[in-house]
């Protein structure tokens, strides 16, 4: 178990999820992906915000997938937010929705690395801008 400090003060408890549904998010990232010129090299120059920049079109597509949040739900049963199982309503609570996309995007994350070895330093320095 891995346990982060969002940038809000919230501690999350990260269980992978099983490599059934680890395998599924993997599929429904790499879907909408296809197609958007998906670009995961790294220069020594680059920035975060240049690797974004140069997949944009691939992010957007992930971010609005309904099948990718879907996906991430499911690995998200496998974590605890503030002591609590992960469950969408905990969000209903105005003080805990700023944490719902870092949340998400460290669960995905945390899921997806060990399918993209090559992309390693993109998702630390993805996780650096959300945890403390």
């Amino acid at each position: 178990m891995q346990k982060y400090i969002l940038k809000s003060g919230k501690v999350v408890e990260m269980n992978l999820a099983p490599i059934e549904t680890a395998l599924e998010l993997y599929m429904a990232v790499v879907s909408e992906c296809k197609g958007c010129g998906l670009d995961i090299t790294v220069a020594q120059e680059d920035t975060i915000l240049d690797l974004l920049n140069k997949n944009m079109d691939a992010l957007l597509s992930v971010m609005s997938s309904k099948i990718v949040i879907e996906a991430i739900k499911e690995c998200a049963k496998y974590v605890l937010y503030d002591k609590q199982k992960f469950s969408m309503e905990i969000f209903e609570d105005a003080k805990c929705r700023a944490d719902f996309k870092p949340l998400m995007t460290l669960i995905c994350i945390e899921n997806l690395r060990y399918f993209f070895d090559e992309a390693h330093i993109i998702f630390n320095a993805v996780l650096s801008q959300m945890i403390k």
